[in-house]
């Protein structure tokens, strides 16, 4: 069986795994579900919260010298990619669920700029001088829950919080000889808003995986279809 370690996306927390974790742990895999820093049980200033912080605070949070696989929604691929490069020998494979699985050198924040048809843009509010970056309620139930039922979106709007911007204009560094020899596969979601096919495909298109699925969700799989997503993370999981 798999370990599975399920990282959030912006502004999200881990909570937002509440019905895929019970599903994989139902089949006999063990799950950590990541509470990233600035959130939940994690609190933390945005403006001192970096990349390097992220794979730190990831890493006290899973069992010592375990091996996993990670799952990484939305911005944090660029987690994912970081653990990789951090820890390769722990790490049996990355999954990027709809995420920014980015060439090396490049940042988060020049690709979301590039997704001009996100229905995430016209919600956007970036504060330069704290280092956060917020998603205004208004854009909540067309960005990320448009096929979500209603208490989902209700917990969103009562759960989102402020992002640390510092990761997003981070280059990512990350080399052939560790992340290079991580496996990597990508779940594109079909009806995603937030992150649009056309961004997933661009993605794909800059960076080789050995294994793609799609799901027809929104940007919120795991709270739309979780069964459908618990089923394919498993088999993106298998040798």
């Amino acid at each position: 069986m798999t370990h599975f370690l399920l990282i959030h996306g912006s502004w999200h927390g881990a909570w937002v795994w509440y019905k895929t974790a019970p599903l994989l742990e139902a089949e006999g895999h063990e799950v950590t579900c990541a509470e990233l820093p600035g959130r939940g049980r994690h609190p933390a200033t945005p403006a001192f919260v970096g990349l390097s912080d992220m794979v730190r605070a990831v890493l006290k949070q899973l069992p010592p010298g375990i091996r996993f696989t990670t799952v990484a929604h939305s911005r944090y691929g660029i987690l994912a990619s970081a653990l990789a490069e951090a820890v390769p020998d722990r790490v049996e494979r990355t999954i990027y669920l709809a995420s920014y699985m980015l060439p090396p050198g490049d940042r988060a924040a020049s690709w979301f700029r590039s997704d001009r048809q996100s229905a995430l843009l016209p919600g956007i509010e970036v504060n330069r001088l704290a280092l956060w970056d917020w998603l205004q309620p208004h854009v909540y139930r067309e960005a990320l829950y448009h096929d979500c039922p209603v208490e989902d979106w209700m917990l969103g709007r009562l759960m989102l919080c402020r992002e640390p911007a510092r990761p997003a204009i981070t280059r990512l560094k990350l080399t052939d000889a560790n992340y290079g020899r991580v496996p990597r596969a990508y779940v594109r979601l079909t009806e995603d808003r937030a992150v649009t096919p056309a961004f997933q495909d661009r993605v794909l298109a800059a960076t080789p995986v050995d294994r793609v699925e799609d799901i027809a969700s929104s940007h919120s799989v795991y709270f739309s279809k979780p069964e459908a997503l618990v089923r394919t993370i498993v088999r993106l999981s298998s040798p």
